[in-house]
């Protein structure tokens, strides 16, 4: 089980020059990734993406590579044709717009790509062999932080379902206290507004089941500790599960709250208040389960 929040740092030499490797993740629905390099490795950013899509499933993702060039690692040559080209069309707008400013080397350098780096192209496909290792040990970390934080999660999670189970217990002990309590409550009804009359003991057995039966919480309670069976195995298992609790705690949710509006035993709507409150810690601890 891991969090969708984590860090991952590496800094370390290729061939070319210097890189620091930062990975960032924080909670989301989905997978979101973003690479963010310079611009020279953007070739290189379908194959980070895919191996860190091999390791991350789930999580809004950020990518972003800094680099420092080794002196002496590229050759720069000049297209000098092609300069003398992009200035003789900047002297012509000029005197064809009757401009003031004359053009200059800053302008020369803006409009092309006058200046570059010799077979650039080849060193970068070399030099991702060094790179990758780099990388790998990078997104090792951020999963290792990620599968700290969420061992802490998982830990959370297993005190707050213990929590629930407990609750649950005491509700379904007092769930057959139902009927005595109907029975007292007709009684009372009877004797505060009817005084003098004889109570039908058929007619009064009737009316309490009929009370029962409407407010009967069992089935919400045999399904309640399903969904909380059903956890306890999930919390164990070591793969991405944050869909799957999602899910459970969604169901818990609605046998809960139907718990409530069934049941107007004091003790029982009090127990449910808290089923609530952990349910929600519980949520507050999901949405960031990967």
């Amino acid at each position: 089980m891991r969090s969708m929040t984590g860090f991952g740092y590496v800094e370390g030499a290729g061939e070319l020059g210097f890189y620091k490797i930062r990975l960032k993740t924080l909670n989301h629905r989905f997978l979101e990734l973003s690479c963010r390099i310079p611009r020279e490795m953007g070739m290189w950013e379908d194959k980070i993406t895919s191996l860190v899509k091999e390791r991350i499933s789930r999580g809004k993702v950020e990518v972003r590579v800094e680099f420092e060039p080794r002196e002496g690692a590229f050759s720069v040559e000049a297209n000098v044709v092609l300069a003398r080209s992009y200035w003789k069309a900047l002297q012509k707008i000029v005197q064809e717009l009757s401009l003031l400013q004359q053009p200059d080397l800053s302008m020369l350098l803006q409009v092309g790509e006058i200046v570059q780096i010799k077979e650039e192209s080849s060193l970068w496909e070399e030099e991702w062999e060094n790179f990758y290792p780099l990388l790998d040990q990078a997104i090792q970390s951020l999963v290792a932080y990620r599968e700290a934080e969420g061992k802490r999660l998982r830990e959370d999670l297993l005190f707050w379902l213990k929590e629930l189970e407990r609750l649950t217990e005491e509700v379904e002990k007092r769930a057959p206290l139902v009927q005595t309590y109907y029975r007292n409550k007709l009684l009372q009804r009877i004797e505060e507004f009817l005084p003098q009359v004889k109570v039908d003991e058929m007619l009064l057995a009737q009316e309490v089941i009929f009370y029962v039966e409407k407010s009967d919480i069992n089935e919400e309670i045999v399904r309640l500790k399903a969904h909380i069976n059903r956890m306890n195995k999930l919390l164990s298992q070591n793969k991405s599960i944050g869909r799957e609790l999602e899910f459970i705690l969604q169901e818990m949710n609605r046998e809960v709250n139907t718990m409530g509006s069934k049941s107007c035993q004091v003790e029982v709507s009090s127990l449910v208040v808290e089923m609530k409150t952990t349910i929600e810690k519980m949520w507050e601890q999901v949405r960031n389960v990967e």
